[in-house]
């Protein structure tokens, strides 16, 4: 079950958009994409606002919200699970709050096609409830890297374990072209790499190269991909499908590579860094130019 997050703030930046109206109170879905692939997490909000006059109560209830998606034709997409998001938390008149949601564990939407999501919000003290209109989405299929080398491996032991056969995963690189343009996408799978544990965007990427792989001896993946003409973004991702790196190199007298250290470890060599806001963890800073008088 994901955690849902309130923020006292609006949404910027989220699309498709859907607002319903009742007494007052307003509601919005928002998707910060609208192309997903397979098992890719959903980014939905629902900002709420209260301009009712009165003091709005929510969240009491493991069913305050209720989600719906349907696919093509209308067709109601069947449920995983439940979304058990109770959060209680109160709305003066003109405040507003956002709520964060996952939906992928909880429908199967998997196939590729066209989506709407639903979404209708209990008030339990004017015993009413807010229906959204529907945001829309699509799910599009990825091209598997073919040119990679195979990224099988075993997940390392848990500390204290012994004597037992480790748990086998694979890597995989996958190319999109979405509507923002070609993306790399990062994908764990079982060792038949039928079933996905996570899958996630790493960033853009270019048609005239494919990114250098290679998995150091804790089992990380390291990944370096050409975004541009001389930019290179390196990223490092764990057995459990967690980016634990994420830096920026240009090319510069030389290109940037990936090589083997020491101990098994695997390191960029050639080309120079440069700091950016992306970096993972994040990197010194830039310092500021001074404020106007």
């Amino acid at each position: 079950m994901k955690r849902i997050v309130v923020l006292w703030a609006l949404a910027f930046g989220f699309l498709p958009l859907a607002r319903a109206q009742i007494n007052g109170v307003t509601a919005e879905l928002s998707l910060a994409q609208n192309q997903l692939l397979a098992d890719e997490d959903m980014d939905l909000k629902v900002h709420i606002e209260n301009r009712s006059g009165q003091e709005l109560h929510l969240g009491q209830d493991a069913d305050w919200i209720s989600f719906s998606v349907t696919g093509e034709n209308n067709a109601v997409i069947g449920r995983l699970g439940e979304t058990s998001v109770a959060h209680e938390f109160t709305l003066r008149p003109a405040e507003s709050a956002n709520c964060s949601f996952n939906l992928t564990p909880y429908f199967n939407f998997r196939a590729p096609g066209h989506y709407t999501v639903g979404a209708t919000i209990k008030i339990p003290q004017w015993n009413q409830e807010c229906v959204c209109k529907p945001a829309t989405f699509t799910i599009i299929n990825g091209t598997r890297l073919a040119k990679l080398p195979d990224l099988q491996f075993g997940v390392p032991p848990l500390p204290g374990a012994s004597n037992t056969a480790p748990e086998v995963r694979r890597y995989f690189l996958q190319r999109v072209d979405a509507e923002s343009g070609m993306k790399l996408y990062f994908q764990l799978t079982d060792e038949t790499g039928a079933r996905t544990l996570k899958v996630f965007p790493m960033g853009r990427m270019i048609s005239l190269s494919d990114p250098e792989v290679r998995i150091d001896s804790f089992s990380n993946l390291h990944v370096l991909n050409q975004t541009g003409a001389r930019a290179f973004s390196y990223y490092v991702v764990n057995p459990d499908g967690q980016m634990i790196y994420r830096q920026t190199y240009e090319y510069t007298g030389t290109r940037p590579k990936l090589t083997n250290g020491v101990e098994g470890r695997v390191v960029v060599v050639g080309g120079v860094r440069r700091v950016a806001e992306t970096d993972i963890p994040p990197g010194v800073q830039r310092p500021r130019a001074a404020p106007a008088p």
